[in-house]
């Protein structure tokens, strides 16, 4: 990994809540260090599509006065943060990674985006999108540069690819994403990160334009597992999760047959996780789902579902009159949608929440599942966008670990493995039962020291 100049939070937001509460650092400081960072850093890197550098300099001032009178927000106050170009924020443009105008389809700002000023979180401004959140590469979009390696334009997957380097890069204290089958947790893998995928209503989507609405979800795109829980709880009204005790914690390991082929590397890293996990006392279980029908029901629900729904958003008239307009990556998805009929539309509706239940059902004695996020490492963009058909080959393979957890309707995280396979990341991927995030985070908590760097 290339080095960065000094990152205002590479302490982390426990450490800054300190030093601003003291009076080490002002919320103008902290905001004027990362505008400079982005000003610096992301002509190359290309995850802002949007800074709003006036806007939040006058939140950051306001919420100085506010400490000086003795108002604290909570945890967050002062913390710079950057969204995903899928969110309304006021004064801001969306454009959800499209060149089309999609105003009606997102509407006004949302209840989660006021969580997040209530919380007095400076946002910095909007970051790329895979358009329409459809995927994870486009070929007409421009892509943003995987930090990972700046030498070699690598992939960093997507759909939330500009807050995942945004956070990777230090250009912003954590970042807002959007996740219906991976596109928080995989674009964090990719870039070295942890992603923390919500269940499905935690947070509302008022204001956010809508890929799946039975399946999307808001997520939090942080440096550590520790600010993951600190950005959950504040945002949640919970405490923060304790760190779990490892001895005697029951994971599912799933069996050979309920993943694709992921690349040696890959399998290496993981392999080297799961002794580690054992060495500290996890009893690792196997667990024989997702069959391989259900794997196939599971991309039946991508494959028509999704794109039905997110064609409903767009309009039928919307797609033909403007599909030159419109990444061909995409247009591929939203063509799996155009005749699905009524029928087999409700069949994979009812699919989705027979899957979700049996999930449930399962995990009875189960404290989570592990396994890997992603099969394989950041590829070279030229790569994976030489064609349509080799792009959404790219996208279906690099989210085929993380789409069960939506459609199980089950809470996830990533967080990255040491010993980054020749500098490049590699993501292990937690699952718990739906509304489990507590638990999720305080196991994340507990696995990071053991299996995870920051990779720098």
């Amino acid at each position: 990994m290339s080095a960065f100049p000094s990152d205002p939070l590479n302490g982390g937001l426990v450490d800054f809540a300190r030093r601003l509460r003291s009076g080490h650092i002002s919320a103008r400081a902290v905001t004027e260090a990362y505008l400079a960072r982005i000003a610096d850093l992301n002509p190359k890197l290309d995850a802002y599509t949007y800074v709003a550098e006036e806007q939040a300099l006058r939140t950051a001032d306001a919420l100085d006065r506010l400490l000086s009178v003795g108002i604290d927000l909570g945890p967050l106050m002062g913390v710079p943060v950057a969204v995903k170009d899928l969110f309304s924020v006021s004064g801001m443009p969306t454009g959800a990674g499209s060149n089309l105008d999609l105003s009606d389809c997102i509407g006004a700002e949302g209840a989660f985006i006021d969580s997040l000023r209530k919380a007095g979180c400076v946002i910095l401004g909007k970051t790329r999108t895979i358009e329409f959140a459809a995927g994870a590469q486009n070929i007409i979009h421009p892509t943003p540069w995987n930090p990972c390696d700046m030498d070699t334009h690598r992939t960093p997957g997507g759909s939330s690819n500009g807050s995942a380097v945004a956070v990777a890069a230090g250009l912003c204290g954590f970042a807002i994403g959007s996740d219906t089958g991976g596109s928080v947790r995989q674009p964090a893998a990719l870039c070295g990160i942890v992603g923390l995928k919500t269940t499905y209503g935690i947070w509302p989507s008022d204001g956010i334009f809508p890929l799946c609405p039975s399946m999307d979800t808001v997520g939090l795109l942080t440096a550590s597992a520790s600010d993951a829980s600190v950005a959950y709880a504040a945002l949640t009204g919970n405490t923060v999760a304790p760190d779990a005790v490892l001895a005697g914690v029951r994971l599912g390991v799933p069996g050979p047959g309920c993943m694709e082929s992921m690349d040696a590397d890959v399998a290496d890293r993981y392999e080297a996780s799961l002794q580690l996990l054992e060495a500290a006392g996890v009893s690792l279980v196997p667990v024989s789902w997702p069959t391989q029908k259900e794997q196939q029901e599971i991309k039946a629900i991508y494959a028509g579902m999704v794109p039905a729904d997110l064609l409903t958003t767009l309009g039928r008239d919307r797609f033909q009159n403007h599909r030159q307009d419109i990444d061909p990556v995409a247009v591929k998805r939203l063509e799996g949608g155009w005749d699905l009929q009524a029928t087999e539309y409700i069949r994979l509706t009812r699919l989705q929440d027979k899957l979700a239940t049996l999930a449930h059902e399962r995990m009875q004695g189960l404290d989570g599942i592990v396994g890997p996020t992603v099969p394989l490492t950041p590829k070279p963009v030229k790569d994976v966008s030489e064609s349509v058909s080799i792009a959404s080959e790219f996208v279906a393979r690099s989210l085929s670990y993380t789409r069960a957890a939506n459609v199980y309707d089950m809470c996830a995280i990533t967080i990255p493995v040491s010993e980054p396979v020749g500098g490049m990341p590699v993501g292990i991927q937690i699952t718990c039962s739906a509304n489990e995030e507590i638990r999720l985070l305080s196991l994340a908590n507990a696995m990071s020291p053991i299996i995870s760097t920051r990779i720098d």
